[in-house]
């Protein structure tokens, strides 16, 4: 992310003065991103190309984080639902034979 947006493109060739100040080069026109580059502190290279990706792929890797999670939430929860289900079934069964046991007909 900071690579695609805080900094210009390496294959711009800007030139280092600062953490967010770079020198132009000569020739910008080689790539639409190089020329979108600004050293203002709102702007920097938000709108280039390279940010954009950047933080697709981050998202993209986010989001697969959180599918795992949910899916190791979900099989946890159907599993607790079917001991549950299991319980209440069982449950049921022993009051019904309990009653038989005892001579209710």
């Amino acid at each position: 992310m900071q690579s695609g947006c805080c900094k210009p493109p390496t294959r711009c060739g800007y030139t280092f003065v600062s953490a967010t100040n770079w020198i132009s080069p000569i020739d910008g026109a080689a790539d639409p991103d190089c020329a979108a580059w600004s050293n203002d502190q709102d702007r920097l290279c938000y709108s280039c190309d390279s940010c954009k990706a950047g933080l697709l792929q981050n998202l993209r890797r986010e989001w697969r984080r959180a599918d795992v999670v949910l899916a190791v939430t979900i099989v946890a929860l159907l599993a607790v639902y079917a001991m549950g289900c299991y319980a209440f079934r069982t449950a049921r069964t022993d009051e019904l034979f309990r009653r038989y046991r005892q001579g209710y007909t």
